[in-house]
């Protein structure tokens, strides 16, 4: 087993993100701070990011305009605040093909690029159909699949078929018609601190797993192309997996990351967490 250290990388926040859109069927939630972020995952011979994030002045300038007050800098440049350059990164795994989340896939040029095979036919899928289906593409990163086919080529790019380990102690869990039709959640377990789930967009906050009002009533994500029945079975499968503890369970849109681990907030706002 080896022994990894994992950071959650703010690179972005969303001031009064309302509540209703992480949270199905509860109206009446108010707003919240919601940060963007990926992982970074790293031993003395790994370097694995968890998702790239995305830099786009037309997004920044949209989502202000939609939520309020925003900050945003580029993934990139937020992971040399953690001591790394984009050309060490070896592996990229991306939970799901959504712009925020592999939307700078392609700036890591040394990297091998891990998603799962059904999140791409299923986009190449609904790409294909008539334009009143585009609730299924509208989030999605368009040029990923021609990336992906640029690296496979080179043998830069697996498409998973479920269930895959691509380092020692770091396995790709299926999470198929929850979040998106080919979600993936990721497994690391470490050396000396057990196993920690990134759990992408499957958790947006803490509530999803611990319940609205700290009751335990599991409360599914409201946005996702999948079903609330799978999301359910879902994160009922994490919190056995970690002994339900949910600070093993990382959400990637969840502002008490930086109160729940040890953290470091920069000038601009965006804060870096060792979670362990």
């Amino acid at each position: 087993m080896s022994e990894y250290s994992i950071w959650v990388l703010e690179y972005g926040f969303v001031d009064r993100f309302p509540a209703s859109n992480l949270f199905a069927a509860q109206p009446n939630e108010g707003h919240r701070r919601m940060p963007y972020c990926f992982a970074l995952v790293r031993s003395a011979r790994r370097c694995i990011l968890v998702d790239t994030g995305f830099a786009d002045d037309a997004t920044y300038q949209r989502l202000t305009a939609k939520y309020g007050r925003t900050q945003w800098a580029a993934p990139t440049e937020v992971l040399r605040r953690a001591g790394v350059d984009a050309d060490e990164v070896d592996t990229v795994i991306l939970t799901h093909n959504h712009f925020d989340h592999a939307g700078c896939a392609g700036q890591f040029r040394n990297a091998h690029i891990y998603i799962q095979r059904r999140e791409i036919t299923s986009f190449r899928a609904a790409r294909g159909l008539p334009r009143r289906f585009e609730f299924l593409t509208r989030s999605c990163e368009a040029a990923l699949p021609e990336l992906l086919d640029r690296r496979g080529a080179a043998g830069l790019a697996t498409l998973a078929d479920g269930e895959l380990e691509v380092a020692p102690g770091v396995v790709l869990w299926p999470a198929f018609g929850t979040h998106t039709a080919g979600s993936q959640v990721v497994s690391v377990t470490t050396a000396r601190n057990g196993r920690w789930l990134l759990a992408g967009d499957n958790v947006y906050a803490y509530e999803n797993l611990e319940g609205l009002h700290g009751d335990g009533i599991l409360a599914p994500i409201a946005m996702t192309t999948g079903s609330a029945a799978d999301w359910l079975r879902l994160a009922d499968s994490m919190l056995s997996a970690v002994g339900g503890d949910t600070r093993r369970i990382i959400p990637f849109h969840e502002a008490r990351l930086w109160e729940r681990f040890t953290a470091r907030e920069f000038a601009d706002g965006l804060h870096i967490a060792e979670v362990t």
